[in-house]
């Protein structure tokens, strides 16, 4: 079957944009590089899928004539950007070239046979819950960073999910960092426990097709795959099998040196500090709180550069040293004003709270120090 309609510029970019979120760029099968469009019963569905990730998105429109066909992604939506605000027309034939007209342009490309395009999975869980955009992109952004870069340790890649009754729990970390958010009623249609393991990639993904609004997303899963679900768009993906490390026990216990700090502050003399670093050495920053005051200090073969802040402190002096880049992470996804920092020696976590605990959302970070020249 030839596939044939109309639609303007704006709805069809709003259909193929958040679908480029799952399609290949590497893959050596170009059906993964490309987008299958499919219609029936004047439904335009978009599809684009990796074999890990996918996305599934639909808009009414004109039809002439329903049929399927994949084009490459990056291709038609460099063209679909190109057109002014107008009607666009895909005009398919039986050897699956599609004519693109619209306003004085003309494109004819070719495409790829439906029947290329890999199966997908049942986009249909067993158990769902649902959860605010607002919420569920906070929670990503600020707990991504601490997810491992690297497949040495493949459950590590992910962020675990768990849940139980209304309350939702979110870990990250690797083997420098851990980024933690507990969130009271923040589930909502669920009354069972359960976790489980997302990959990080895909949540960041998804995390650019969320908004900062209230309107829900409806989450179902299976055994191995999430379905994320937002009005006209579809989000899927495999789930990571294996158990996650048990978080609560790199968590310290026994700190015994508390710091109040004003979380700008801190950022900002980081940031001064950092301007030294000497990154193929990966030159730790030398934190020393003595007193009321943080002294931040690095020496590189650029120089050396002390910055001091105002803290309160109670406990012993401490000097300490950290990744540069690991502790401003860690910083710049803490939202509080001021934050309270714990430590207990020179070779253990640093733990990241806010200084004033709210009644239902709370967050945990931890970095690991670097051990420091004498």
């Amino acid at each position: 079957m030839s596939l044939k309609f109309s639609s303007n510029k704006s709805a069809l970019l709003s259909v193929i944009t958040p679908a480029l979120a799952a399609t290949s760029t590497k893959s050596t099968l170009p059906a993964l590089e490309g987008l299958l469009f499919s219609l029936e019963d004047n439904i335009l569905t978009v599809c684009g899928y990796d074999l890990e990730k996918g996305v599934k998105t639909s808009i009414p429109v004109y039809a002439k004539e329903d049929g399927a066909v994949i084009l490459n992604a990056q291709k038609i939506s460099s063209i679909i950007k190109s057109f002014p605000e107008c009607e666009i027309t895909f005009d398919t034939n039986d050897k699956n070239i599609v004519r693109i007209t619209g306003a004085m342009s003309d494109f004819s490309i070719h495409g790829l046979a439906a029947e290329a395009f890999p199966n997908l999975p049942e986009l249909g869980g067993d158990r769902s819950f649902s959860i605010s955009q607002s919420l569920l992109r906070d929670i990503i952004i600020s707990t991504h960073f601490s997810v491992a870069q690297t497949d040495a340790r493949p459950i590590l890649t992910g962020e675990l999910f768990k849940i139980e009754g209304r309350k939702l729990t979110v870990v990250a970390l690797d083997n420098y960092r851990l980024a933690l958010r507990e969130e009271e009623n923040a589930v909502f249609g669920n009354e069972t426990d359960y976790s489980f393991v997302v990959p990080g990639k895909t949540l960041l993904e998804f995390s650019r097709l969320l908004s900062d609004i209230e309107e829900m997303v409806i989450v179902e899963f299976t055994s191995k795959y999430i379905i994320f679900k937002i009005k006209d768009i579809i989000f899927f993906s495999r789930l990571l099998e294996g158990e996650f490390l048990d978080y609560n026990r790199a968590i310290p216990k026994q700190n015994k040196i508390f710091v109040k700090i004003r979380t700008e502050d801190f950022i900002d003399s980081a940031s001064r500090a950092s301007l030294l670093v000497d990154e193929k050495l990966k030159t730790p920053l030398k934190c020393n709180f003595t007193d009321n005051i943080l002294d931040i200090s690095c020496s590189t073969q650029y120089g050396r550069v002390n910055d001091n802040i105002k803290i309160e402190k109670s406990g012993e002096d401490i000097g300490i040293g950290f990744n540069g880049r690991y502790l401003l992470d860690a910083l710049h996804a803490c939202s509080d004003e001021y934050i309270n920092v714990e430590m207990s020696t020179p070779l253990m976590s640093m733990v990241i709270k806010p200084a004033v605990k709210k009644e239902n959302s709370n967050y945990t970070y931890l970095v690991l120090p670097c051990r420091l020249k004498d």
